[in-house]
This record gives C-alpha cells, sequence and structure tokens, in this order.
C-alpha cells in the first residue's frame, strides 16, 4: 500500500470544433466529442508534462524516482524521464523511468510508486500524452492532448492506493507499426476488448476487496471515445459516479493521460471516507485499482479546466500537421 501525497492536471486551452473538421471531410453522423484539447506549437507532451509534475511537486520533498508515462513522447531514443526530471530542477539522485505501452500505464505507474516509496522520499509519476491523427481519421481517434501528475508515498497522504486487479487478451484494437507517424485504430475492436477487459478487471477486483463497482463514488476511467464509458453501465457503473469524470465527449480522447486527468476531477470532489475506482485500459488490458481516500484532497480544479477557448479549423491544421514527422 501506498499513499497519494499531491497531484496536479493540465490541458491546453486551445479548442478545436470536431463538428466543423467532421463536416469538412463529409462524414456523416454526429461528432463524438464537442472538440478536442489541442497543444498549441509550444506545446508537446513534455511541455504538458512539465505543467502538471510543477503543480503536483509544489511544496513537495524532492522525488527519489521520476516515472513517465507516455506513448508520444517529442522525441525518440531518449528518455522523457530524464529530460522532465532535469527541467523540473530535481535532484541528480532522482533515478528516471519510462513506461509506455497503451493508454492504461498509468496504472502501471502506480503500482511501480507503491514498490518505489518505501523510504521518506517520494516517487513522482507523470502521465502525457497527444496522438496526432490526419486527414479524417482524427474525426474517429478524438486525437487530444493533456497531462496528469501525482506524488506518491509510503504514508501520510490523503489517499490510499488499494488493490489493483487485472484481465487481459492479445487483440489489436489501436497499434502503429513501426514508425508510422499515426495510430491504427479499429473502433469495433475496441468497444468489445474494452467491455471485455474491463468486466474481467471489474470482477476480479470485487473478489479481492468485497465491493461491487456500484458502491464507489465515482468512476474515473480510461476513456478514448464515449461509447466505451457506456459499457461500464452492465457492470453496475451508474451513470452518476461518471459524470463528473467523463469529458471524452467534451474534450477527446487524452490518450495515456486520461485515466490520470479523470482521476484528478474524482479526487477534487471526494471526500474522506470515499472509495474511488480508477480503471486503466489499453491494447486488451484493463487494470482497476481502488482508491480510498482519508482526508481531504487538495483540490486543484480540475475539472473548471475542461472548458477551453476555440481555435479556427486552419490553426488547427497549422498546428498539428507534420507535428510528429517535423520539428516545430
Amino acid at each position: 500500500m501506498a499513499d497519494i501525497l499531491r497531484y496536479g492536471a493540465y490541458l491546453p486551452k486551445h479548442r478545436t470544433p470536431l463538428g466543423e473538421l467532421q463536416s469538412f471531410y463529409g462524414r456523416p453522423g454526429r461528432p463524438r466529442s464537442r472538440t478536442l484539447a489541442t497543444p498549441g506549437l509550444d506545446e508537446d507532451t513534455l511541455t504538458m508534462a512539465y505543467e502538471a509534475a510543477t503543480e503536483a511537486l509544489a511544496g513537495e520533498r524532492a522525488p527519489a524516482a521520476l516515472i513517465s508515462v507516455s506513448m508520444s513522447s517529442p522525441f525518440g531514443l531518449r528518455k522523457m524521464s530524464m529530460t522532465l526530471s532535469r527541467a523540473l530542477g530535481l535532484a541528480a539522485d532522482t533515478v528516471p523511468y519510462d513506461l509506455g505501452g497503451h493508454p492504461g500505464g498509468l496504472m502501471d505507474a502506480f503500482a511501480l510508486a507503491a514498490a518505489l516509496a518505501t523510504g521518506d522520499r517520494p516517487v513522482a509519476v507523470v502521465a502525457s500524452d497527444h496522438q496526432v491523427s490526419y486527414e479524417e481519421r482524427v474525426c474517429d481517434t478524438l486525437s487530444a492532448g493533456g497531462a496528469a501528475a501525482f506524488v506518491i508515498g509510503a504514508s501520510g497522504g490523503f489517499a490510499t492506493l488499494g488493490p489493483q486487479a487485472r484481465a487481459s487478451s492479445e487483440v489489436y484494437d489501436v497499434w502503429r507499426l513501426g514508425n508510422e507517424p499515426e495510430a491504427r485504430y479499429r473502433l469495433e475492436v475496441l468497444f468489445d476488448a474494452y467491455a471485455a477487459a474491463a468486466k474481467g478487471a471489474f470482477t476480479a477486483l470485487e473478489k479481492a476487496t468485497e465491493r461491487p463497482a456500484s458502491v464507489y463514488a465515482s468512476v474515473a476511467a480510461s476513456q478514448p471515445h464515449p461509447q466505451t464509458l457506456r459499457g461500464l453501465g452492465k457492470l453496475g457503473v451508474t451513470a452518476e459516479q461518471l459524470a463528473a469524470t467523463s469529458f471524452v465527449g467534451e474534450i477527446g480522447n487524452l490518450g495515456a493521460a486520461s485515466v490520470g486527468v479523470a482521476t484528478a476531477i474524482a479526487l477534487d470532489a471526494a471526500e474522506a471516507g470515499q472509495q474511488i475506482l480508477a480503471f486503466g485500459y489499453g491494447a486488451g488490458e484493463g487494470i482497476a485499482q481502488a482508491i480510498e481516500v482519508t482526508a481531504a484532497p487538495p483540490a486543484i480544479g480540475a475539472a473548471a479546466r475542461i472548458a477551453g477557448e476555440p481555435i479556427a479549423l486552419g490553426t488547427y491544421y497549422r498546428w498539428t500537421r507534420g507535428r510528429q514527422a517535423e520539428p516545430h
């Protein structure tokens, strides 16, 4: 067991109107998200991670380790955690770890942080993502950016990281081959695989905690698409449990940062004695974790950051086209 000592979140202020983008490409149907949280030209996963980590680490002891979680680092063949650690001015003995693989990686980082946070110094965990898609594919992938950070200590926090439970199957719903510039999505596979992984993980967590999903104060879940969240209703999750933490229909898919931002929003609204269920998903694997709130969280107002400033469609293209292929 380990405690959450502090947390932070960052969302870029710019919002791309997805409906206009969908109309431009002649895509029928209702947009799956009102807008997309779009990083500006001077923003990427590193700068967003820095903003979230700065908020989380304010006033805290220097961490013994920093774990970076991202599927879209702005550079290759380098440790994003090391560059982030230096940018934050952390001690030279702060050990940097990089985690990737899939959007549920924050839950892996929680498990690693809990194992590492055994001494006086805490561990910082930062999830940041912006998986760029091109042309009409962005209407399916709902490409958006954001970051969330957590400081994990052995004790003395306001919330305790409880048991984790996992379920997985070998599927190809979201993946990228080699050095391809964008991910491939099979949405029909994603919906089924997310539902199956959630069922397995929730069932295993209920067995470990003797607590069904329906009794948690809120559910903070990975949300690659609005339809994935609707499927949680079959597992006993109510609309009320998801109401405050659901944002994919407002600002899009934050990738690895999704479950982190949702957890920050849930913690903001939590009271001592309540339980939060966090659920990370990616690549056929679902990871569910119980979080027990033991004292009033240091609320950061994460939900208020969902709203932003609209940008024109032309601005969106100028900022995103070639973002992963050319320096900017």
